[in-house]
């Protein structure tokens, strides 16, 4: 059995060796630790990197040489053995001062959430090689999901960067839809013990079609988007159709089907969508995360806490950035049980994009010829898109991307920590976590819901709750009255009236957002005074008149 042993080194500095039998591996040099440790990190380039992450601790000799070579770096310390943290807090504990430290994938996500992600220069790696050596493999893989938790955050925050604005704007104009429209927390803990079916649009969902007919009174169905279509043609009605698209060509997964469903749409999704439907709800995303000093952070969508302030709580779903994500918290949050995936292949099985029947089938249909049939189509774009095998459900490989490959950790880890059981029935990639089987075995096994899914979302439709938008069309009438004197005081050149107006909170969180990419520049740029001043009074001017158009589409007086 290993064991850790202190020992002094010939310079008089303590050192540390690992003792297995008649075996001793050493972690520090056994003359002098310290002078190792400083040329380790003398030699070491971080480049432009912002943050080093270590792979093994020791007694954290080469961490402080890291930390006063590289003062204003962020280092980071993967170790697997968390013995080392209360070793190295008795020998040596200015180390602990100086960096973080994390064992595993759950912390890795943690630590994360916690950067500035809008900061980030990137990562260097500095291996402790006597550590790295011994245990390898979970170096290599902790380092692979530190990157790939990374990509994942740079992507939100593209994502949040890109949309940002129009999803402001379509929260302004569904609050006029909302006084007809439902909380989804009136869902929350209603379907406790019944099965909850996420219905996706992956290739293998025409294989489920049958038994999501049959399952219809047994569990409740939740449909994404642009899987819609499909049940439609196939005569199947789902109890939930959910979309959180803020763009306007998300239409076209609703076009020519019934609107008879419960809509449920994240406030940003888009206005045109929203009105289809006679009975909707609304929800909002939010992300909750641990901080390493274990308080849970929520990170909401842009302007909906200031919104909630008046309307009263709506409902978050939380997601990991499709829809089939958020339909997965949502079953959570209602109380299902199992958690069913029906064509979530999260792969391009059978080399196709989409199952047969969605509108991507339908544009491309205008484009086949003898010579360019769909298939050609699929092929065509699997082949612009950075591929990579994995296994599959039955055993062999099959094509997927980047993107889904994401989806596939973020289900992956989420059946990990649910504590129910969660299914598999497409023919995609296999998810880690949960068990395979088909839908049609599922259905089998199940009893008639009492009371069924119908009529559990029939009697929270019947109280007529609905969403209390009275106080929130008040203020936003406020607000319109501050964004014309805004107007005013830039017309007039009034720079301290300005910056009175811009630091009000309501002007503040919605303004804020139109004006981000000038207050990044701002932030990065050492400018003069009067430069900040000209560049805020254009951004705020453009701002006001943007929001002043979307007030009066909304009739706000």
């Amino acid at each position: 059995m290993l064991q850790y042993q202190i020992t002094t080194a010939k310079s008089g500095s303590t050192s540390l060796q690992l003792v297995d039998g008649d075996k001793v591996i050493r972690l520090h040099s056994a003359y002098d630790p310290l002078k190792e440790a400083v040329r380790a990190a003398e030699e070491f380039n971080p480049g432009r990197a912002g943050i080093i992450v270590v792979c093994g601790l020791a007694l954290g000799y080469h961490i402080i040489a890291l930390h006063q070579r590289f003062p204003d770096h962020t280092i980071l310390v993967i170790e697997k053995d968390n013995e080392l943290d209360s070793i190295v807090k008795k020998e040596n504990p200015l180390v602990l001062s100086q960096c973080s430290i994390v064992h595993n994938e759950e912390e890795i996500a943690a630590i994360i959430e916690t950067w500035d992600i809008r900061s980030f220069r990137g990562t260097a790696l500095f291996i402790h090689r006597p550590s790295y050596m011994l245990k390898r493999e979970f170096y290599d893989s902790m380092v692979a999901t530190l990157h790939k938790q990374i990509s994942s955050r740079i992507s939100d925050l593209l994502t949040r960067f890109e949309f940002e604005a129009l999803w402001i704007k379509n929260i302004l104009l569904n609050s006029v839809q909302m006084h007809t429209a439902y909380p989804v927390q009136s869902l929350f803990g209603k379907f406790k013990g019944i099965p909850g079916i996420i219905v996706s649009a992956g290739p293998s969902l025409i294989h489920s079609l049958e038994a999501l007919r049959q399952a219809y009174d047994k569990a409740l169905i939740v449909c994404v988007d642009t899987a819609y279509k499909v049940l439609q043609r196939h005569g199947i009605q789902p109890h939930i159709v959910m979309t959180l698209d803020a763009q306007t060509h998300s239409i076209k997964h609703f076009l020519g089907s019934s609107t008879e469903p419960l809509l449920l749409a994240d406030v940003v999704s888009c206005p045109k969508v929203v009105r289809l439907f006679n009975k909707k709800m609304f929800s909002t995303t939010a992300k909750y995360y641990n901080t390493p000093n274990g308080k849970i952070e929520k990170e909401s969508t842009p302007i909906m806490d200031w919104v909630q302030h008046y309307t009263g709580y709506i409902g978050d779903v939380q997601s990991g950035g499709s829809v089939a994500t958020s339909a997965f918290d949502l079953l959570l949050n209602a109380g299902c049980s199992p958690i069913v995936l029906a064509g979530q292949d999260l792969a391009y099985t059978g080399r196709e994009i989409h199952c047969r029947g969605t509108h991507h089938n339908d544009d491309w249909l205008s484009l086949t010829n003898r010579y360019n049939n769909l298939d050609t189509i699929n092929q065509n774009i699997i082949r612009r898109r950075k591929i990579k095998y994995v296994l599959s459900n039955d055993g062999t490989t099959v094509i997927t991307d980047f993107v889904l490959d994401l989806y596939r950790s973020w289900f992956e880890d989420s059946a990990k920590k649910v504590g129910i059981p969660v299914y598999n029935t497409g023919a995609g990639a296999a998810i880690a976590n949960t068990q395979f089987a088909t839908l049609q075995s599922l259905v089998l096994q199940w009893q008639k819901a009492f009371p069924a899914p119908e009529d559990i979302i029939y009697k929270q439709l019947s109280n007529k709750k609905y969403i209390d938008t009275s106080k929130l069309m008040k203020q936003l009438a406020k607000v319109k009255d501050a964004l014309h004197n805004l107007d005013k005081a830039v017309q007039a050149g009034n720079t301290s009236c300005i910056y009175s107006i811009l630091d009000d909170d309501a002007i503040d969180t919605l303004i804020s957002p139109f004006m981000r990419k000038t207050l990044f520049y701002i932030a990065r740029h050492n400018l003069e005074q009067e430069k900040i001043d000209t560049l805020i009074k254009d951004a705020a001017l453009s701002a006001a008149h943007l929001l002043l158009k979307l007030f009066d589409r909304i009739a706000i007086k």
